[in-house]
């Protein structure tokens, strides 16, 4: 069974949260309720430039078992925007069925499809099984992020 990739919708507020707490949970991170609430509003607001997308398992027992939430924004070296995937969770009983490969295919098609300059994501250094599917479908770079916390 495969599974078919479409923008979130405000019926999926159930499912993505339950991925949400599980994406959160495998980095480790703590958000407020209210964060998590404003992420989610901001994927459903046509305005904004956060954007979803969510991976159904096909068959009778069809359920949402990834997703991915994105930011298009400017950059100072191209007059195209670019999309920054921020986030990407799939199902732990759902890995290594093609989910998290179909997300991300699905991102760089609609990069392609509104001739965006790149998308372009970030994981930890130790995520062999992420970096695994990652090195298929994109080039690594020797960019280090710092980050200021303030």
């Amino acid at each position: 069974m495969g599974v078919a990739v479409r923008p979130v919708a405000a019926a999926d507020r159930e499912d993505w949260f339950r991925l949400w707490r599980g994406y959160l949970a495998f980095y480790g991170a703590e958000l407020s309720d209210g964060i998590s609430e404003q992420t989610w509003t901001r994927l459903l607001d046509r305005d904004a430039p956060v954007w979803g997308l969510v991976a159904v398992k096909d068959g009778p027992d069809a359920a949402v078992v990834g997703i991915v939430n994105c930011v298009l924004h400017a950059n100072t070296w191209t007059d195209r925007p670019v999309c920054y995937l921020e986030d990407l969770f799939v199902d732990p009983e759902q890995r290594g069925a093609g989910t998290g490969r179909a997300l991300i295919e699905a991102v760089i098609a609609s990069a392609r499809k509104h001739r965006w300059h790149r998308v372009y994501w970030m994981t930890k250094q130790d995520n062999a099984a992420a970096r695994h599917l990652y090195d298929k479908v994109a080039d690594a770079t020797d960019w280090v992020r710092y980050d200021a916390h303030m």
